[in-house]
């Protein structure tokens, strides 16, 4: 769940040819992803100043704040008449309430920025970090896109940046207007794969070509340590910010090599039907469960979620996997309402504390509620700006408790 939600439909694994449309008349700006933004504000400007200084209102000549990607494309008819070298832009990242959380970043040149990308410029590169059992894929969003294509292919695709689909395609999948999309299968063989995007208008024709083919792996057998959950696990956070971002996966700080096996969505019980076809394959030696707080915001009882965890448990056992809880952190149901326009059952609170007096009477668990809890037995905002995921600062703090237990009660 996220602030741009997006409804997709897999889209049959069919061989055709797509129309190309050539898109002039636009430009491309991008910049690094600022931690913890929820959106930009991006502010064209006749003069370059510095990042902490105001622009001269007279000299601003385009401003925009609900900017939710690292980049955006522009209509060149914005700047009509206009010499883009003396045009500068720089961003600043703004919280949910349009609040700056850090400066100006420093004035780029306009000239500097690309004119007329002829393909989607991608953002999951998942480079430096074990890939998701359920990959999502990112991008800056393609101007005058009405929706999108996405490909995965077993094999690098034999044309590079065409409009055909690849003969080595293996997945596809057709989603409307947006700038991620979350894999609705999970990867479990081995293999090497790619994944790439292409842009269409609302006549179905392409908008440029294919973005760039990234490679990713899967290896079965690589990790011993492995992390199991629903979307708190899974990754994501600060509202708009996907999966794909490593920044937003816990793991991303732990000190040993961890395979994650979160799947955004999952209930309690989710996670004891999915173990043994999505978990089995990897054969970890750990597995950190961290699962129930989308069953008890939606109004299971503990008794619910502590019979799905033994479950989860005695499979762990049967397997030879040592399963290590993690206390469910609290929620923040003011932020829940106002992000996703979700209630949160009114006994949460003492149903989570329930399952968390389980889960501390267990051989081998970490206590992560204690050190994201506020005063009022709430999730603070810094910490979660949905009310639900930790942000990139929560996540850290995740990390650092999970590497405490790894580094005093596992041996590493």
């Amino acid at each position: 769940m996220r602030l741009v939600k997006i409804i997709a439909i897999m889209a049959s694994i069919v061989f055709f040819t797509i129309t190309t449309t050539a898109q002039a008349g636009k430009i491309q700006l991008l910049w690094p992803n600022a931690v913890d933004a929820v959106m930009y504000e991006l502010e064209i400007a006749g003069i370059a100043v510095r990042e902490d200084t105001p622009a001269p209102q007279e000299q601003v000549f385009y401003t925009a704040t609900n900017v939710y990607t690292p980049g955006v494309e522009l209509d060149l008819a914005l700047f009509e008449q206009q010499d883009l070298e003396k045009l500068y832009y720089r961003v600043r990242p703004l919280d949910l309430e349009k609040k700056p959380v850090g400066t100006f970043t420093r004035p780029v040149a306009l000239s500097r920025a690309e004119l007329n990308p002829g393909k989607p410029t991608v953002t999951t590169l998942f480079s430096g970090h074990p890939v998701p059992l359920y990959p999502v894929y990112a991008w800056i969003p393609v101007l005058g896109a009405a929706r999108y294509e996405i490909e995965v292919t077993d094999r690098l695709p034999e044309m590079q940046n065409g409009t055909e689909p690849s003969r080595y395609r293996v997945r596809s999948y057709s989603m409307g207007p947006g700038f991620d999309f979350y894999d609705t299968e999970p990867f479990t063989q081995n293999g090497r794969y790619y994944w790439r995007v292409i842009a269409l208008d609302q006549d179905d024709q392409a908008l440029g070509t294919y973005s760039e083919a990234v490679p990713f792996s899967v290896d079965t057998g690589r990790y011993q340590w492995a992390i199991y959950g629903d979307s708190i696990t899974h990754g994501g956070g600060a509202v708009s910010n996907p999966p794909s971002d490593a920044r937003f996966d816990y793991s991303y700080y732990l000190s040993v090599p961890v395979k994650n096996l979160g799947k955004s969505g999952d209930t309690a019980e989710a996670l004891v039907e999915r173990f043994e076809a999505e978990v089995l394959p990897f054969k970890p030696k750990y597995l950190l469960i961290l699962g129930g707080t989308n069953s008890i915001r939606g109004g299971a009882a503990a008794k619910e979620v502590i019979d799905s965890l033994k479950a989860i448990k005695k499979k762990c056992r049967k397997n030879g996997i040592k399963p290590i809880f993690l206390t469910l952190p609290p929620l923040n149901p003011d932020r829940i309402q106002q992000v996703f326009n979700q209630d949160t059952a009114a006994n949460w609170q003492q149903e989570l504390a329930k399952v968390n007096a389980f889960i501390k009477t267990q051989p081998d668990y970490i206590d992560i509620y204690s050190v994201l809890v506020d005063e009022n037995g709430l999730l603070p905002v810094k910490y979660a700006q949905d009310g639900l995921h930790p942000d990139i600062a929560g996540k850290r703090l995740m990390g650092h408790a999970v590497n405490a237990y790894i580094s005093h009660f596992a041996g590493y």
